[in-house]
């Protein structure tokens, strides 16, 4: 017979309140055990963090390279222009009209050879002014002679007519009017430039240009201006690849020929001195045109399977100026000394030191790394 709620014993009471808990109570359960679980988490997870992640989590990371044997070149490169070996440029001392142009860009031309005719109308008016007055002169000195030797005429006087007589002449032998209307070209070559037209003036070009440019294109050279800190590495003689858009994948030999004894300023905004520097192209060579920019590397040295490394893993010491790298032992740094050689593009020689082929050296390295300090490597480059 079913009893209800206020007819149930206390015992019968107390049985249902320990057999079944009330939903509030599972609720407060729950959340202590969650609580307790995750502060337990919480604490596992330090304890084993180090494990987990490693030391090296907490060291300096860095990349390496080797140090390699190789065979090193040192260079200095710069850009120039090519021309001709020797160039003239031709111009006049006399502004008269152009009647004639006998020679166009490209021709070659011999040394002494007319390239152009100037009107000479004004200066044969000149000529015949002058060859008047050195016979009127030539008169009075002879006059001058015959009374001087008659004690007639004073001594001055008699000079005084033979220094007229003298200056009459040297000024109508000036007066060599084919030489002077004929313009010719100083050396044999090659005309690159004409700068002058028929009717127009021989000073009456564009941009006061020369009225011709005569180069000897057998033999180039190239111009360039070496900074004044790399001039000390440059000697006549030294070896030059010559590189430019015009040859393609190809490049020709030359030769250092000419140092200049002095400097120059790079250009108006800087304090740098330049240094003038002829280079000699070899003559079997072909290809190049003058006036177009080509790049010169001069061999400064060379060395055959020289010990090297990068030169981004070298520093100087600050304060004795010494040289060195930060070798990887392992994952331990040490420093090593070493004296430097010659400079490649990317490599440095190592000219004596404590240092083998196949050592890992910390590339881009700084002054915060010490001697026996561990880092993490990240990569070998």
């Amino acid at each position: 017979m079913f009893k209800r709620k206020k007819d149930r014993t206390p015992a019968e009471a107390g049985e249902l309140s320990v057999g079944k808990p009330s939903k509030k109570g599972k609720l407060k359960s729950k959340k202590k055990i969650i609580i307790f679980g995750s502060i337990a988490f919480v604490l596992l997870s330090l304890m084993l963090l180090p494990g987990i992640l490693g030391k090296g989590a907490m060291l300096p990371q860095v990349s390496a390279g080797t140090a390699e044997k190789m065979d090193l070149e040192q260079a200095v490169a710069v850009n120039g222009v090519i021309s001709g070996a020797q160039s003239a440029e031709v111009v006049s001392s006399l502004n008269f009209e152009i009647i004639s142009i006998l020679v166009e860009e490209g021709d070659l031309v011999e040394k002494g050879q007319v390239l152009a005719v100037l009107d000479g109308e004004d200066l044969l008016e000149e000529y015949r002014k002058a060859a008047n007055a050195l016979e009127e002169s030539r008169f009075n000195y002879e006059t001058s002679q015959l009374l001087y030797q008659e004690g007639a005429l004073s001594q001055a006087d008699y000079i005084r007519a033979k220094n007229a007589y003298d200056n009459a002449r040297i000024t109508a032998a000036s007066f060599d009017v084919a030489e002077k209307t004929n313009i010719r070209s100083p050396i044999s070559g090659t005309v690159t430039r004409v700068n002058v037209n028929l009717g127009r003036y021989a000073n009456d070009t564009e941009d006061n240009k020369p009225m011709f440019v005569v180069e000897d294109l057998t033999r180039m050279k190239m111009d360039v201006k070496i900074s004044e800190y790399d001039i000390g590495k440059i000697k006549e003689g030294q070896a030059v690849t010559i590189t430019a858009d015009v040859l393609g994948n190809n490049s020709v030999q030359g030769t250092v020929s000419r140092i200049s004894p002095t400097g120059e300023q790079k250009d108006a905004s800087s304090k740098e001195m330049v240094i003038p520097v002829q280079i000699d192209v070899n003559q079997d060579e072909s290809g190049l045109i003058a006036g177009v920019t080509a790049k010169a590397r001069i061999l400064i040295e060379r060395r055959e399977q020289a010990m090297t490394v990068p030169i981004d893993a070298v520093l100087e010491d600050p304060e004795t100026g010494e040289s060195y790298v930060l070798t990887l032992q392992d994952t331990f740094i040490k420093r090593v000394a070493f004296t430097p050689g010659i400079e490649g593009d990317f490599y440095l020689e190592v000219a004596s030191g404590d240092l083998s082929e196949g050592d890992l050296v910390v590339l881009s390295p700084t002054f915060d790394l010490a001697d026996g300090m561990e880092v993490l490597v990240l990569s070998l480059q």
